[in-house]
């Protein structure tokens, strides 16, 4: 007897199987890369099976070497060994488990996962780090301000509450990333699907009665790209502004001067400071010169800086029609920056005390006592030299100029 042979899948249902996978994995991957911290999965020798972007970056491998390269080859030989001793608890105690390590001078966290097989038996491990750098600063900051003889208690207490929210803020920018990641990775994605569904539904547009969201046909087909297209421009500014955040919180290294653009600093700053400004004055305007030398600076050290400036300098005014303006220029070897505002002066009796620390005129829950003096040991730790004048009338100008950097 001949049996009819059973039918198989036809073209289009393949095309459709190969859509949906090509599709899960992009969204598996986008997962993965969305982890805002080194993520491995390696097997008993150490090849790598899977990493996401940021272990390829801090680990200097390719998408390519996935598969093939193995981890040991690429960390110093102590701390491959530390690394493999923790994998053999893992094994002998067949759980998850976390240890602390140095890699130079960062100190991490690494989590260690088993993953199984059907059968209960181990495979491959789970590898997350985490770097715990900025706490581990942190503390020593508030004990370097304890062992400080001259602080008061109620200094102590401030200036731990300043460091804890610099902790803080690094760990709300590292949350907010996360799932900006997911937007930035499926808006484009939503994008392609919509071009796709307006090709195959050119004849259902047109049909007047088609209405979404209280939009017609023709709405949609204009409003929805735009729409998309907004979602993702906005992932993408969240984006630079989560990353200037945690590089201005980043701890900080005597040794990692660069060369610095003081016109990428205020551009960086006043992303921060957007809606402090427009609160404060309808007048903000900002005269960078285009062909600005470089100055030799850190830029998160400078970014505080100017930070605290330009706040210092919209909260002096009384008034949304008083005038805050940004001002570069390079003159004799020099590279300077001026802020210049119409707010209430510097008493005379206290030109002399504005650089010292924990020293404010604000009565309110603004002042700190330490923006200046902190700004003032910036500016002296770059080699450059601050000035305070007041303005004829009203307000103040603070100068600060730096060496320029020989090109």
């Amino acid at each position: 007897m001949i049996r009819n042979k059973e039918p198989g899948p036809t073209d289009r249902e393949t095309r459709e199987l190969i859509n949906l996978l090509e599709k899960e994995l992009t969204l598996s991957r986008a997962f993965f890369d969305a982890v805002d911290s080194p993520l491995l999965l390696i097997d008993g020798i150490g090849r790598v099976l899977m990493a996401n972007i940021h272990a390829r970056k801090a680990y200097g491998f390719s998408p390519e070497d996935v598969g093939s390269m193995i981890i040991w080859e690429r960390i110093p030989s102590s701390m491959a060994e530390e690394w493999q001793n923790e994998i053999a608890k893992v094994i002998r105690q067949k759980k998850a488990r976390q240890f602390r390590f140095e890699k130079g001078n960062q100190v991490s966290n690494l989590s260690i996962w088993p993953v199984r097989d059907p059968q209960g038996r181990i495979r491959s491990f789970a590898l997350f780090e985490k770097d715990l750098t900025e706490k581990i600063r942190a503390l020593e900051n508030i004990e370097l301000f304890k062992s400080q003889g001259e602080c008061t208690d109620a200094q102590i207490s401030h200036a731990s509450k300043l460091i804890s929210l610099g902790t803080l803020v690094s760990g709300i920018a590292h949350e907010i990333s996360n799932p900006n990641a997911f937007i930035l990775t499926n808006a484009p994605l939503l994008s392609k699907i919509w071009e796709e569904l307006m090709d195959q539904m050119k004849e259902n547009l047109n049909d007047k009665e088609i209405r979404a969201g209280g939009l017609d046909h023709e709405d949609l087909a204009v409003m929805i790209p735009d729409l998309l297209k907004g979602i993702n421009e906005g992932a993408l500014r969240i984006n630079k502004i989560v990353k200037s955040l945690k590089a201005f919180v980043r701890p900080e290294n005597q040794e990692a001067f660069q060369p610095v653009c003081l016109n990428d600093i205020v551009r960086t700053c006043l992303l921060f400071l957007k809606n402090d400004i427009s609160k404060a004055t309808h007048h903000f305007s900002t005269n960078l010169n285009h062909d600005l030398p470089d100055v030799a600076g850190i830029p998160q050290r400078l970014e505080q800086l100017v930070l605290n400036l330009v706040q210092n300098a919209c909260q002096s005014l009384d008034s949304r029609k008083r005038k805050v303006r940004v001002t570069t220029q390079a003159r004799e070897g020099q590279v300077i920056l001026m802020v210049e505002d119409e707010g209430c002066g510097i008493p005379k009796e206290n030109i002399n005390k504005i650089l010292t620390p924990f020293f404010t005129t604000k009565t309110d829950t603004r002042g700190t006592g330490l923006g200046l003096a902190i700004g003032e040991k910036i500016v002296r730790d770059h080699n450059g030299r601050m000035t305070f004048e007041p303005r004829k009338g009203r307000g103040t100008l603070v100068t600060i100029t730096f060496p320029e950097l020989s090109r």
